[in-house]
């Protein structure tokens, strides 16, 4: 017994924070929901809900002494709290599904443990995932806040679902050519699973459904051009930034599929966009917060060469790197940029893509850096 015990808690352990605490946190609702201690209209953020409570801080405002004026305006703050609770609601709650519940929280945890984990796109890097879910959670909230005002005031948000289409979208930009079986049935790219994910919400839930689905997919979409420094809407066009006179690379084309014909054989390779490369590195007092070096990593733009591994002996923070072989662009560290160019000409050939049941690693070789003849 006290093996399993052990074997249990290092397993818990070895599940990266962010993931780890999302899972639990929604996990003990879930229970406490379950036992009566809460009821989902404790923790849900709801406009109309959120405006009624304001209305009563407001009379007690205008009608109540000192000490009630004071308490009302405290309370009002604390209710605060439902920005973030609104999050550990799964679907199933809602509706009466437990099962469905189950579901959520684990698909949940299976995208989040994978973008977090060593191989997935934060590297196990903790203030940088936790500041994706901090920017996205509050453009989601931002977003159905803003829908519920001036579109539709009687669609109740589920905060949980739009972040699970959010984390699912997320991992399938860093993850696009990796094939996986949706429904178990149908082999198809990662890179098409938000839309997959979109008709399946639209027939089996209905508008509701789908409407949260496509706002989770959104914050994701916008984390993402908040980390590539580039516009909405604008980045989706094919060449629209055109020539980077930092890296003199022309303007990647929005989810380019290359189809590689040689003696009979055929495959497709979605490149990288200008606006799904790194990740938006945290500031640095969220790093100093969390006792976290932060030498870690290096963040990559749409207008900067693809970073380096992470590095131990370089502060890392928005420095620009070139790939490979440490040749940089001009622009950045006056190297020549004909091996810039020599370089991306290597990038722009699409590898063969993987082919797993759920998620498929993409490790790219490891060269050992000597020259040709060495």
């Amino acid at each position: 017994m006290p093996n399993q015990s052990s074997t249990l808690a290092e397993s818990i352990k070895n599940i990266p924070p962010v993931t780890r605490f999302f899972t639990i946190t929604t996990v003990i609702v879930c229970f406490a929901n379950s036992l009566k201690i809460i009821q989902p209209q404790d923790l849900i953020c709801y406009l109309p809900l959120l405006l009624d409570k304001l209305y009563q801080v407001n009379f007690i405002v205008h009608k109540g002494n000192y000490y009630q004026i004071v308490t009302s305006i405290i309370w009002l703050l604390f209710q605060s709290y439902r920005f973030f609770t609104a999050f550990l609601l799964p679907y199933g709650l809602f509706v009466d599904q437990p099962f469905q519940a189950i579901l959520d929280i684990y698909f949940f945890y299976t995208f989040a443990n994978h973008l977090e984990s060593h191989q997935g796109k934060f590297r196990r890097n903790f203030p940088d995932c936790l500041w994706f879910t901090l920017l996205a959670g509050t453009c989601i909230v931002l977003t159905t806040l803003f829908y519920n005002a001036f579109i539709d005031p009687n669609h109740f948000p589920i905060h949980h679902q739009m972040m699970l289409s959010c984390v699912t979208y997320i991992w399938s930009r860093s993850s696009k050519n990796s094939v996986i079986n949706f429904l178990g049935l149908i082999p198809i790219k990662a890179y098409y699973l938000p839309l997959f994910n979109l008709f399946f919400k639209l027939i089996v839930s209905g508008y509701p459904s789908f409407l949260d689905t496509s706002i989770g997919i959104f914050g994701g979409y916008i984390y993402q051009c908040i980390q590539s420094d580039t516009l909405p809407i604008y980045n989706l066009f094919p060449g629209a930034y055109g020539f980077n006179s930092n890296s003199n690379n022309p303007g990647r084309r929005v989810g380019t599929i290359h189809l590689l014909n040689t003696e009979g054989s055929s495959a497709d390779f979605i490149e990288d966009s200008i606006f799904d490369k790194g990740y938006l590195k945290a500031p640095i007092w969220l790093y100093n917060l969390l006792n976290y070096p932060t030498n870690n990593s290096k963040r990559t733009t749409a207008f900067l060469e693809i970073g380096t591994r992470p590095n131990n002996n370089n502060n890392s923070r928005g420095i620009p790197v070139g790939g490979g072989g440490g040749a940089t662009s001009t622009g950045v560290n006056g190297h020549n940029s004909n091996a810039t160019r020599r370089i991306n000409s290597l990038e722009d050939s699409p590898p063969a893509p993987t082919y797993t049941s759920w998620f498929g690693a993409e490790h790219a070789f490891q060269g050992k850096g000597h020259r040709l003849g060495d």
